[in-house]
């Protein structure tokens, strides 16, 4: 028996056709800024023949902002978790403000291409819109986790903004600032996990 037809071109719309597009747009740029294929489809390990545990920890890292965008965004948009309201609002929100951090920790645009202080303040801004707007919301939900996790990466980007104020060595400074990142982002992904699973509870 096949699959109805109405669930597999959905999955054709929303799945296959926006990861072609998006095989194939990788594809084209890199070509035309001069980078080969290979480089671009293969294992950032494999391509420099480096150790499986080279860039270990970033990785996990990325792997935690995505899940939180996951989560949340399923949690408003699936239709499984009953949320309305200032609540879908939040977790909206909560999962788009997760996929920027996961996007620009993976391709470091606060490094390389947009600067750290637009981003920094953009990130501000979003974080202060969670607390302010949403803080009934954010508090019935686990609001300990949300400012713990807050916390925790603004404290990673004080230790990078003012890295060359402080008297201590770089190698030092890095364990700290990427110590409480990966910290930050751990909490924050408890934050968004909690949240949408109490979120189908509250009225608003």
């Amino acid at each position: 028996m096949g699959l109805p037809q109405r669930p597999l071109l959905r999955v054709l719309l929303v799945a296959v056709l926006p990861a072609l597009i998006v095989y194939v747009l990788a594809l084209v740029l890199s070509a035309a800024a001069g980078i080969r294929t290979q480089l671009v489809i293969r294992d950032l390990a494999q391509s420099c023949d480096t150790a499986l545990g080279v860039g270990f920890l970033s990785n996990v890292g990325y792997l935690l902002w995505i899940s939180a965008a996951a989560i949340a965004l399923f949690g408003a948009l699936s239709g499984v978790v009953a949320v309305r309201g200032r609540v879908r609002q939040l977790l909206l929100c909560g999962g788009g403000f997760s996929l920027l951090l996961c996007l620009d920790d993976m391709f470091l645009l606060h490094d390389r291409y947009i600067g750290s202080s637009f981003l920094y303040g953009l990130y501000a801004i979003f974080a202060l819109l969670i607390l302010f707007r949403f803080r009934g919301q954010v508090q019935a939900l686990g609001g300990g986790s949300f400012l713990l996790a807050v916390v925790l990466l603004g404290l990673s980007v004080i230790i990078d903004q003012l890295q060359e104020l402080i008297p201590v060595d770089y190698s030092t400074l890095q364990l700290f600032e990427e110590g409480a990142k990966f910290l930050g982002i751990a909490t924050w992904l408890a934050f968004w996990w909690q949240a949408t699973a109490g979120a189908g509870k509250l009225k608003v």
